[in-house]
């Protein structure tokens, strides 16, 4: 088979039933969104009426609210953002068509499945030159739009042939490093949940969207090198401490060291991955953005969400690139007894972490955050 019939074969696949969804990390991820939505609104503040019904409307405000305080799960398998993206739409849906709590999950699952497979299928080529969590992220939401609707399985598959004659995304907004993305993720809600409203009414759409100078192969720099179909649930992870999510792995290896050797060293080395360099030199950002303020500032707190103040150690703290693993990061010390290092591939999970994350948004059950979605101000308990 050709590498478009192979890309059309995953594309038919992906409206196929899931066998078995794992709901119980479908609600850690629910009340992770409903967290970072509750602190972005808090950062927004009063914003136009207009923005508070309609499912696609509801859902742009939800997806802004979600990223903006750059904390949305992370996919390191695919470097995407999938929850800020997938749970607008499937949760403003729900409230559209009164839907349980386990259908919009459901609905987040299928989204979760095709952005992943979506973002492995088009893969680094396409990464470089374009913002993926938008254009896998606009393929997610028209399935868990199309899903959460209610369409036929050949609307479905209609819905992702639209939004891939549709898909864009600079990732200029990404390396501005001013929250700009936000309105990339905004922009892949609208046209997922567009490109299943216009499957529902039963618009035209693109035949073949794959192959040709106007096919997505040639114009996206499809790299088309896996057509496996992921999950995307279970390679979800949170975003919990606060620092920018590529330098997580490097404050935990950091912290590992300081327990090990204490307080006192005369050099930090960061080593984080070399994909990562032009994101990652510090310039441009402030703190979030720098990997050697983060590792200044835990070493001089020891406690990973604080990471406030670098003054004192920020001076011996300097920062390189390697080829490491994506989402991974290493730290080298000098001390007075020698060098010691460091390196983390994935940041874990603590409880601790996701309890300060979620306590000043007052989250509760999954079927509660649920609720709270269904009118604004976010915050306020139903």
């Amino acid at each position: 088979m050709s590498d478009a019939e192979l890309a059309e074969k995953v594309l038919t696949s992906l409206v196929n039933p899931i066998q078995n969804i794992d709901f119980s990390r479908l609600e850690t991820l629910l009340n992770d969104f409903v967290a970072g939505a509750i602190l972005g609104e808090r950062k927004y503040g009063s914003v136009l009426e207009d923005l508070t019904t309609g499912v696609t409307e509801r859902a742009v405000r939800l997806g802004l609210y979600s990223s903006a305080a750059d904390m949305d799960d992370i996919d390191w398998q695919v470097i995407t953002h999938p929850g800020s993206v997938i749970w607008p739409t499937a949760i403003s849906a729900g409230i559209f068509r009164k839907l349980t709590l386990e259908k919009v999950e459901t609905a987040a699952a299928y989204g979760y499945r095709t952005g992943a497979t979506i973002a492995k299928l088009f893969g680094a080529s396409h990464r470089a030159k374009w913002h993926v969590t938008s254009t896998s992220g606009a393929f997610a939401a028209a399935t868990t739009a199309s899903v959460a609707l209610g369409l036929t399985s050949q609307q479905h598959l209609n819905a992702l042939r639209i939004c891939g004659a549709n898909i864009g995304g600079s990732p200029q907004a990404g390396f501005e490093r001013d929250g700009a993305a936000q309105s990339n993720r905004a922009a892949a809600i609208a046209l997922g949940i567009t490109s299943a409203h216009s499957a529902a009414i039963g618009a035209p759409h693109v035949k073949d969207i794959w192959t040709g100078p106007r096919g997505l192969f040639e114009m996206f720099s499809v790299e088309a090198k896996s057509f496996e179909i992921l999950d995307g649930v279970s390679s979800a992870n949170l975003r919990l401490l606060p620092t920018n999510g590529f330098t997580h792995s490097a404050v935990l290896a950091a912290l590992k060291l300081r327990e090990r050797n204490g307080i006192d060293v005369s050099r930090i080395t960061v080593v984080m991955p070399t994909a990562f360099q032009g994101l990652l030199d510090g310039t441009l950002g402030g703190p979030w953005w720098d990997p050697k303020f983060a590792i200044a500032a835990v070493w001089q707190s020891g406690d990973p969400l604080d990471l406030s103040d670098a003054s004192n150690f920020f001076p011996l703290t300097n920062l390189i690139f390697a080829d490491i693993p994506i989402g991974s990061g290493k730290v080298i010390i000098e001390t007075a007894n020698g060098p010691d290092e460091e390196f983390v591939e994935i940041v874990h999970e603590d409880p601790a972490w996701i309890l300060s994350k979620w306590s000043p948004a007052g989250i509760t059950t999954a079927e509660e955050n649920y609720l709270r979605c269904s009118s604004f101000p976010l915050a306020a308990l139903r």
